[in-house]
């Protein structure tokens, strides 16, 4: 019987591994290929298409709330790590790199991906909210990707990292969770603050990188996974600005969590100033965001935030309706003045 159960959990850890690559294009498959050792098969993915200058223009003509749209809506099946619906989040994020004219900061050979593995994990609610504890055997390990892109700056060799992880919850019970705040949000105004910076046409100083976290709900795997092998060297990284959840609340009221004040808490304290709004730097209270892996690594961070996340935050109530454009604006005014300050 326990040889039939293994047999089985094999089965099923190979199915999690092998039918999100079946429908992901082809520099994820390559991406994930790389990061589980280049399966003894070949992937057969789709061609990848050229892009026009009209699709720049059009990416440039984006806004941060219809990447929420998109990435909140039905199809992304709430963007779970390891999913179908995290592949359909990675391949719109991918595209708008790509047409934003941004350079591939993946994995060598497999453009803005970088790939990783996720061990498996359960749903369960506490206090009303969804979230992740460790699975059962963790040894089986289902794909995912990061996703990065890069402005180069007349210094190439310090960077300044602009993050948002993509992933949510995913589906459960039948339910959609759609996380727009959490943290579709926060990839909107990443997206775009380089949209602004590349309409004014002008050279950074700094290097500036754009970074796609994932299974960020499964514990910061995603950027830990970066962490321990980064596509370019850690020590370029000058600051970490990593934005989650911050398109609900009272208007202009931001939290920061850091460990302590550093290079990239004064950006975004001085960027709010400038904006006529308030970005305190408040405990974690047992939570915390993508920033913490860099700051275990020893590299200023960041996590900018409203101060009011937690509201509806990992229910099904976390749709559109609970963002405030405003609020999604002024983030991403205090986002762009921050990223001015640290790479202009």
């Amino acid at each position: 019987m326990q040889t039939r159960r293994a047999f089985i959990k094999t089965l099923l850890g190979l199915g999690a591994i092998i039918l999100p690559w079946s429908l992901l294009p082809a520099w994820v498959g390559e991406a994930l290929k790389n990061g589980l050792g280049h399966p003894p098969v070949d992937l057969v993915m789709p061609p990848t298409t050229k892009l026009s200058n009209a699709n720049k223009a059009e990416s440039l003509s984006r806004s941060a709330m219809d990447d929420i749209l998109t990435l909140s809506g039905s199809e992304m099946q709430g963007r779970k790590a390891g999913t179908v619906g995290e592949a359909k989040a990675a391949e719109y994020l991918a595209s708008q790199l790509s047409m934003l004219g941004l350079k591939p900061m993946g994995d060598p050979k497999t453009g803005f991906a970088q790939g990783f593995t996720i061990p498996p994990v359960i749903e369960v609610r506490v206090n009303g909210r969804l979230t992740f504890r460790p699975g059962e055997n963790r040894s089986l390990r289902t794909p995912s990707v990061n996703l990065l892109g890069g402005l180069m700056g007349e210094n190439q060799q310090e960077v300044i990292l602009l993050s948002a992880h993509f992933d949510h919850l995913g589906i459960f019970e039948g339910r959609i969770y759609p996380g727009a705040n959490d943290n579709a949000s926060g990839v909107g105004c990443v997206l775009d603050v380089m949209r602004r910076i590349l309409r004014e046409g002008k050279t950074p100083k700094r290097t500036i990188v754009l970074a796609f976290w994932s299974a960020e709900e499964m514990g910061f795997v995603g950027s830990e996974a970066f962490v321990r092998s980064s596509s370019f060297p850690l020590h370029q990284i000058q600051a970490v600005l990593n934005a989650d959840t911050v398109g609900n609340g009272m208007i202009g009221d931001f939290a920061l969590w850091a460990d302590g004040v550093n290079v990239a808490v004064k950006a975004i304290r001085q960027a709010a100033a400038e904006a006529g709004a308030s970005a305190l730097l408040t405990p974690p209270a047992g939570h915390n965001s993508d920033s913490v892996s860099f700051a275990a690594a020893n590299i200023p961070a960041v996590t900018f935030m409203a101060r009011d996340w937690l509201y509806k935050n990992h229910t099904t109530d976390d749709t559109t309706a609970l963002l405030k454009p405003e609020q999604i604006n002024l983030a991403t005014d205090i986002l762009y003045r921050a990223v001015r300050l640290l790479a202009f």
